[in-house]
């Protein structure tokens, strides 16, 4: 289970890492020599078929969806499963960071439920997309809402792939095989939302208006001496129930905020998933 307190900044250090990974991404140099592009291409893509073939690309991608997970399944650190989506309907989210120096970066969350199989498994999208860096995977969840396994366009060999994490009842926890643990939802249960309401308030966003209730929660971290808070605003009648969200803590300027810009109906899946 993850912490309360990282699973908020964890927005902010993912956020730093897809920017950082953008520095990286230098164009291929090679001007005076055209083959040199063609064999330097050509070795890329033998490379990709290996780590493909020995389970490398699979490795990585799990791991990334396992950072993502949280950030956008349970989006602002409220319960995915407070207010459902309908089949093929989907939110996409606008999350800006701040850190401590003023700096900021921005960053978009896309969530959709697919489908229900036959066995009550949901398939889901679940992207995330900061600069030219775009993320996207399917993910078959089983009734408790733990990830199956998940589909991937390899854009290094022009496929889908599929990755599946081990039995949740049999994973090692922590292990690159083991599905993301959920993130923690401040530790309420949707019975006790209502004693944490501070006000009704009308709510513009880009994905409407909305009579949402404002929802605070605190917690103390003792080892920091820090305290964190959540808001919500939250209305029951708006497509996952979340319309916007804040978290900071006490003595810093860091701040992430979050808020729905647009509904979508009609997913279908991208991966031929189903």
């Amino acid at each position: 289970m993850l912490t309360r307190k990282r699973m908020a900044v964890g927005v902010v250090a993912l956020t730093a890492l897809v920017m950082l990974s953008s520095c990286f991404s230098l164009p291929g140099i090679g001007g005076f020599n055209p083959l040199g592009d063609l064999q330097s291409s050509l070795s890329d893509r033998a490379s990709a078929e290996v780590s493909s073939a020995s389970g490398l690309t699979g490795m990585t991608r799990k791991m990334m969806f396992n950072v993502l997970y949280s950030q956008i399944f349970f989006i602002g650190g409220f319960g995915a499963d407070y207010y459902n989506l309908e089949e093929t309907q989907g939110t996409v989210w606008r999350i800006l960071s701040t850190d401590d120096d003023g700096s900021f970066s921005s960053v978009e969350a896309e969530r959709a439920f697919l489908k229900t199989m036959p066995t009550g498994e949901q398939w889901w999208f679940l992207a995330w997309r900061a600069d030219d860096e775009v993320w996207e995977f399917e993910a078959l969840m089983d009734k408790d809402l733990m990830a199956r396994k998940i589909r991937y366009f390899n854009a290094d060999v022009k496929r889908v792939e599929e990755s599946k994490f081990d039995d949740p009842a049999k994973a090692k926890a922590g292990s690159e095989t083991a599905p993301p643990p959920e993130a923690s939802t401040s530790g309420l249960d949707p019975k006790d939302l209502p004693k944490y309401v501070k006000a009704k308030e009308t709510v513009k966003v880009g994905g409407g208006t909305y009579q949402a209730e404002r929802i605070e929660w605190t917690f103390y971290d003792s080892e920091e001496k820090t305290t964190y808070k959540y808001t919500w605003w939250v209305d029951p009648k708006a497509p996952g129930g979340l319309v916007k969200y804040e978290w900071t803590r006490s003595g810093s300027k860091e701040s992430v905020k979050g808020e729905l810009v647009s509904l979508k109906k009609g997913y279908k899946t991208k991966f031929a998933s189903f």
